[in-house]
């Protein structure tokens, strides 16, 4: 080949090369093909030999210095940045069919031949036939599920196993990747079904504290440590508890979780407890988004203790032999500081000043050493501590007002009513519920049973990464998103010193 032809097919490739660049800039890259995505910033991620721990988390805390536990005080984390700007125009944004290609299906969990878009839109011949499909693979009641043995199995192949469940290399925006969340999960049992949750809300700019109840089989056990050793950002605490119903040991799980996210390099915004059987109802970015509405608040809900609960935190409760928590006769002293008791949920969407405080604050400290001997002080405690003058986004008043977490009570009749079955009150949803949880804004929903209805939480992951590939899709299901009605989102949160 002679120089002038040579010439002529290096001007050819360059050519070829500068026109592939032009295109690959004014395309829409799927969230999945992370070979195009180029790395993030101040989070590095690297494998180690054996593979067994996937996101090396190295944080760049910058010229300001600041230690670990220090708290960022600038309004810019409250604003909501889900401006039009940042929204693709709905007119662009195919409708939801089905995802069959989906990005969570894997060998590890059975793939349900069904359509999950005629689920959503209340179609009654797809919900019979789906019932039917599932009702027919249930065995003594209960579908089949991956046993804790079998995951333990998978996670000893960490790269094998993160790579067949497409867990995220890097962060799928820019504005995730600066809002990093921290997450609590307390599990008993099920490593699958807390697998699965995990898969669904994990990003590798997160920080995740898994709590396995002490008293759980070896088997759980070893599953747990085999599918928390996979990664860097997803830990079991230091301290681990024996739980006991509606004990103290329950709210102690969560607090030293707390008390380790905050010893953590990760520069988490807001946490979220969780349990093994609750599920997102809405993608990282969309979770952001609603946090960032809150404007520096927790979502943290209660009352007054009405009569029926009062006698929770008046008597002394001990836990028998049998394990059980049982009230005596003797009677409680008041709460120190003159903390106001109230009641609310166990389940919250914190701020990490509010951590701090509960972990550092030694009035914080007092309360929850006089909680020790109460009936369920979970759902005393954070409620308690929100309500305390001068405490990191609280607010004042009481309210049910809250988006941290669904849950469908038998007697609560402002939402459908159940559409699955109902295990002590609670329901547990089934594929017929679909149609309403689309449309609610709350951020989780429980109760979520895989052995009950396991199509659920597939069509939910579907719908996600539906919504996920298509932010603006939301507002096909929500008009108004991210949600700005509750009482306190009025109301100017406190920041912290």
């Amino acid at each position: 080949m002679n120089s002038r032809a040579r010439n002529f097919l290096r001007l050819l490739l360059v050519c070829i090369v500068l026109l592939v660049v032009q295109y690959l800039t004014t395309i829409d890259v799927p969230n999945h093909l992370d070979s195009l995505i180029p790395p993030f910033k101040n989070l590095k991620s690297s494998v180690v030999d054996d593979g067994r721990r996937m996101h090396r988390l190295t944080v760049d805390n910058g010229p300001t210095g600041r230690p670990p536990g220090a708290v960022d005080r600038e309004p810019a984390d409250y604003e909501d940045t889900s401006t039009e700007e940042n929204k693709e125009h709905e007119k662009d944004i195919p409708p939801f069919l089905g995802i069959p290609n989906s990005l969570f299906r894997s060998p590890y969990h059975r793939y349900w031949e069904t359509n999950c878009s005629g689920l959503f839109q209340n179609d009654d011949a797809v919900i019979k036939a789906t019932n039917v499909m599932i009702k027919a693979a249930r065995v003594d009641g209960k579908v089949p599920m991956p046993s804790d043995e079998s995951f333990f199995r998978h996670t000893q192949n960490c790269t094998a196993f993160r790579r067949t469940r497409n867990y995220p290399e890097r962060p799928n925006s820019k504005e995730e990747e600066d809002y990093p969340l921290a997450y609590i999960i307390a599990t008993h049992k099920e490593v699958a079904q807390v697998e699965r949750l995990l898969r669904v809300i994990y990003q590798p700019q997160n920080i995740y504290c898994v709590h396995p109840d002490k008293k759980s089989p070896p088997d759980y056990q070893r599953a747990i440590i085999g599918l928390v050793s996979c990664f860097d950002n997803v830990f079991i605490p230091s301290e681990v508890e024996s739980v006991v119903y509606a004990g103290y040991t329950r709210l102690k799980a969560d607090i030293n979780c707390m008390s380790d996210l905050l010893e953590k390099p990760v520069r988490w915004r807001y946490v979220m407890n969780l349990c093994g059987q609750d599920f997102p109802l809405k993608t990282n970015l969309e979770i952001i988004r609603q946090l960032k509405a809150f404007k520096g608040h927790n979502d943290i809900n209660g009352i007054i203790p009405p009569s029926y609960i009062i006698g929770r935190t008046k008597h002394h409760f001990i836990v028998r032999e049998d394990g059980k928590l049982v009230s005596t006769s003797e009677r409680k002293t008041p709460a120190p500081h003159n903390f106001t008791i109230y009641f609310g949920n166990a389940y919250l969407a914190a701020t990490r000043a509010y951590v701090s405080y509960v972990v550092n604050d030694q009035r914080a400290i007092d309360l929850l050493e006089w909680s020790k001997d109460t009936w369920s002080p979970d759902e005393h405690y954070w409620v308690t501590v929100q309500r305390y003058p001068g405490v990191p986004g609280g607010y004042p008043n009481a309210t049910w007002d809250s988006l941290a977490r669904f849950i469908k009570w038998g007697d609560i009749h402002e939402y459908p009513k159940c559409i699955g079955k109902n295990v002590r009150a609670v329901c547990v949803f089934g594929v017929g519920y679909l149609q309403h949880l689309v449309r609610l804004p709350h951020l989780f929903g429980n109760k979520f049973h895989y052995d009950f209805d396991p199509v659920t939480l597939q069509c939910m992951e579907e719908m996600l990464e539906y919504r996920q590939r298509y932010p603006g899709s939301i507002h096909q299901f929500l008009s108004e998103f991210p949600n700005t009605t509750l009482i306190w989102q009025n109301h100017t949160a406190y920041l912290g010193d």
